[in-house]
């Protein structure tokens, strides 16, 4: 029959199509209605087992093949990803997937399989129990320095970075003794991790924390301007080089360094105190094998050292796998260290006891604890009663010579420091600039958080060191205009991570900040002051209203442990 006559007999082309492939045999896309075959997922890294396999920053491969031959496409899901295809090299040939684990614990892996015409699997759920990464392959601090060879430039007698569990640290004198050299194996043109926390004590030259062949960490003044920064380097296969900058180091801080080299990605990073602040695309090191070099960027050959390290050094560690971001933000990471909490609940004999045993708030003038009770629950011409701030008592000032003190001074770490208290006022009556919280030293004090009458607004002054022309820095924010019935919490953070003053007014939002790069926290000597100043040994600024809560840290406070302390009591 013609063609003109199967159109003619009201058959379609699509019919004599399918006609003509039922005649022959011959099956087409379009034919094709059946699923192929659910996909089989291995891993010699990861088999999909009851146990825990490898770990955190080592690469996986994961095959994905179906037992059909006309499958052309894989689509695969991690939990809680995003789906993504992989296509085969040519139909029925079986795909790999390179994964690196971020994170400890089970997870799982979803796999289809695509044929030509489209049809989907059912999908394959493979199970993969990651375990934690594996340890530093070297390790060295003062206290376990790991059989290290050490010149005569090194001392091992500092403190490690206060809030971390790092409790040693060694000097070194920047000259050709101050060095350690201690066996590596990791091959440097392989994946390989180094991290070390570090506290320059000048930063005039080019100086190398930790160094062997294939990289080097440390500081470099070679930047635009001549403006010092944190260094990783790595001599490459093309026999060039590649350096990561960035950060800013500063005399007397500490700060936590990662340098990660990831061959499968063909990239190297910088970390800076958590921060991943420089990578190096489309590198490939170098590498090669040999010792570790501390305090000096050493040649195995024999040639002179260099870059000699000038300040502390300690936790140095190299791995054979990747850091992952994570485990670097752990690590880098200065817990705050509470000095002390006053409820101010109670003051038995005048004192009001601090939370963990230390010395407690001595009430001065007609300084006492506020509590209050009504029967309005049973009452309902009752007049409410006003309540404490938090709890069942707060520290109740008249402005005329009220208020509190303890030897418990606040103590900056070279983190910075964290006060925060709760406060009530009536902004209507306040009529002169009122002070909440203060620190003296011998000739200023560290810190002032007061309340401005004038702007109806809250202000934190910190003074940059102790002389009584001090510079200082301020930050500002308005006080709530709901007047005597507010309860506002207040927090001022001195961070030195950042270099940033913060004051935070009630949310755990910055309602105010303000640069402090380059000036640092000193120690103060004299008692903290509640509810006044103290200039010249004489007290000023005395506060009418109430206070509650007065917490004080070494270091700083984040937003979570902000948001516990607004609501009342102690952080965990």
């Amino acid at each position: 029959m013609r063609t003109s006559d199967w159109r003619r007999a009201g058959v379609t082309c699509a019919a004599v199509a399918l006609t003509t492939a039922a005649m022959t045999g011959v099956a087409t896309a379009a034919d094709d209605t059946e699923a192929p075959l659910a996909p089989v997922v291995s891993s010699a890294e990861y088999p999909d087992d009851a146990n825990e396999h490898d770990g955190v920053g080592s690469y996986g491969t994961f095959v994905i093949d179906s037992a059909s031959d006309d499958v052309v496409s894989y689509r695969y899901e991690w939990m809680g990803g995003v789906s993504q295809t992989l296509t085969a090299a040519e139909p029925g040939a079986p795909v790999s997937l390179r994964w690196l684990p971020q994170t400890r614990g089970v997870t799982y892996l979803y796999a289809q399989a695509i044929d030509a015409a489209g049809n989907v699997s059912a999908r394959t759920t493979y199970f993969v129990r990651v375990g934690t990464g594996r340890a530093a392959v070297t390790h060295w601090d003062p206290q376990h320095d790991s059989g290290a060879a050490t010149g005569t430039g090194v001392t091992p007698d500092a403190q490690g970075p206060t809030g971390t569990s790092i409790t040693s640290a060694a000097r070194f004198d920047g000259t050709d003794e101050a060095y350690a050299t201690l066996d590596s194996p990791v091959d440097t043109a392989k994946i390989f991790s180094v991290d070390a926390w570090v506290r320059p004590d000048t930063l005039d030259a080019d100086m190398t924390a930790v160094s062997r062949t294939g990289f080097s960490l440390g500081t470099t003044t070679n930047s635009p301007g001549g403006t010092p920064t944190w260094s990783f380097a790595l001599p490459t296969a093309s026999g060039g080089a590649v350096h990561l900058t960035g950060g800013s180091p500063e005399p007397g801080e500490w700060a936590h360094l990662v340098g990660v080299y990831d061959t499968e990605e063909h990239a190297a990073r910088l970390y800076v105190d958590g921060d991943l602040v420089t990578t190096a695309e489309n590198t490939v090191a170098a590498g090669g094998t040999g010792p570790l070099r501390l305090g000096s960027e050493g040649d195995t050959e024999g040639t002179e050292d260099t870059g000699h390290w000038h300040g502390l050094l300690t936790d140095v560690n190299v791995w054979d796998r990747v850091y992952v971001p994570k485990e670097i933000t752990a690590a880098a990471t200065r817990a705050p260290q509470r000095q002390g909490y006053w409820d101010l609940e109670t003051a038995p004999g005048g004192s009001s006891p601090e939370y963990a045993g230390g010395a407690p708030l001595t009430l001065a003038g007609d300084a006492s604890i506020h509590t209050a009770t009504d029967d309005c629950d049973v009452n309902p011409d009752c007049t409410p009663a006003q309540y404490p701030l938090v709890g069942s008592g707060d520290l109740l000032l008249d402005g005329d010579g009220d208020y509190a003190t303890t030897p418990d001074a606040v103590r900056p770490s070279d983190a910075g420091f964290s006060v925060a208290t709760h406060v009530r006022i009536d902004g209507d009556t306040a009529t002169h600039d009122m002070t909440l919280l203060s620190q003296p030293g011998l000739h200023t004090s560290l810190f002032t958080l007061r309340y401005v009458a004038a702007s109806k607004s809250w202000q934190a002054v910190v003074a940059h060191e102790d002389s009584a022309d001090a510079p200082t820095t301020t930050v500002t924010a308005p006080a709530s205009p709901f007047g005597a019935q507010e309860d506002e919490f207040l927090a001022v953070v001195c961070d030195e991570k950042t270099d940033q003053l913060r004051l935070y007014v009630d949310d755990t939002y910055v309602s105010d900040s303000a640069s402090v790069t380059g000036k640092d926290t000193w120690t103060p000597t004299g008692d903290l002051q509640i509810g006044r100043s103290v200039t010249a040994g004489t007290g000023t600024d005395y506060l009418t209203g109430e206070l509650d809560e007065v917490h004080t840290y070494a270091g700083v406070l984040d937003q979570t442990r902000l948001a516990m302390l607004r609501v009342g009591g102690a952080d965990v």
